[in-house]
């Protein structure tokens, strides 16, 4: 009744099931008792760092559950529907909340400014400044932007700074630092991101007209297929509703572009444009659609 078992895949030297795997198909098959003898949330972690110790390397990328893509799915159609009854990705199985992946906070002009407040405490610590005043005044300067069609990133740590420095903050002195150091890198991101945009360009001219606008099919074709398993599935199509900001059927190079603004600022390291992409996919777009994952359950509780 046992099985011969690491944290992690590798160490053995014949081979044996790993423990984070098996027991994550452990509650998926309906043994909860799992859950209360391990501090599960911690697996996926352990086993990462079991593995860099073992072999000198991260996890292969495509590993299930601790691999560094395995998180492009935890939002996917891999986990839906996987209760026995499930049929559509509302149910089932989450596997977000199984690893204890932390929800982020989206600013938008949809905020509210509790919300805002929220995310500077979070971001920057506490600080007198970080009221619920300031955090209206914010919300106010972000609907001064729409109003003027502004396309403005605000989730980053420097976005979140400037926007406080634009509604009257006085920075603190982490914000001046994150600052400084995107200045210094802003030329080496402004460069991916035009790579990409030459990329965008081509599926831009499929449908004959050069817009800055492509259709779903083509932005899935171009951009989002090595995330997402496959283009009708419920999943992808919530990925692409957060990618329609100004819910017109298409995605915006503007809209799009903003996610990339967010991945550079977040990630200023990034060698290449291909690794930009990742991020913004993986860091950026999938925690979003898991809000409108949440959204959704939210509404079927609601509604019954």
């Amino acid at each position: 009744t046992g099985i011969w078992a690491g944290i992690c895949g590798e160490g053995a030297a014949m081979g044996h099931a790993d423990s984070c795997t098996v027991i994550l198909n452990l509650v998926r098959l309906g043994n909860k008792k799992v859950l209360e003898k391990f501090n599960c949330k911690h697996l996926r972690d352990a086993a990462i760092n079991m593995t860099k110790i073992v072999t000198g390397l991260p996890p292969f990328p495509r590993q299930p559950v601790y691999g560094e893509r395995a998180i492009d799915m935890v939002y996917g159609f891999i986990f839906s529907g996987i209760a026995d009854n499930a049929k559509v990705y509302t149910e089932g199985f989450d596997l977000a909340e199984f690893l204890g992946i932390e929800k982020r906070i989206r600013i938008s002009n949809m905020a509210s400014p509790e919300m805002i407040l929220t995310k500077l405490k979070q971001r920057f610590g506490e600080n007198s400044e970080f009221t619920l005043k300031m955090a209206t005044a914010m919300k106010a300067h972000m609907l001064d932007d729409l109003k003027e069609k502004r396309k403005v990133e605000y989730n980053s740590d420097v976005g979140l700074a400037m926007l406080f420095s634009q509604a009257g903050g006085d920075l603190t002195n982490a914000m001046l630092d994150i600052l400084d150091k995107d200045d210094q890198n802003s030329n080496h991101i402004n460069d991916l991101i035009q790579l990409i945009y030459e990329d965008w360009k081509f599926w831009d001219m499929r449908d004959g007209l050069e817009d800055d606008q492509i259709t779903f099919d083509n932005f899935y074709k171009g951009f989002m297929a090595p995330y997402f398993g496959c283009y009708r599935c419920e999943d992808s199509q919530v990925a692409l509703k957060c990618m329609d900001v100004d819910s017109d059927g298409m995605v915006d190079w503007k809209e799009f572009k903003l996610f990339l603004i967010w991945a550079g600022r977040q990630y200023p390291n990034v060698k290449d444009k291909q690794e930009l992409l990742d991020m913004a996919f993986r860091h950026g777009l999938i925690p979003d659609m898991k809000m409108e994952l949440d959204k959704a359950k939210a509404k079927l509780l609601i509604s019954s």
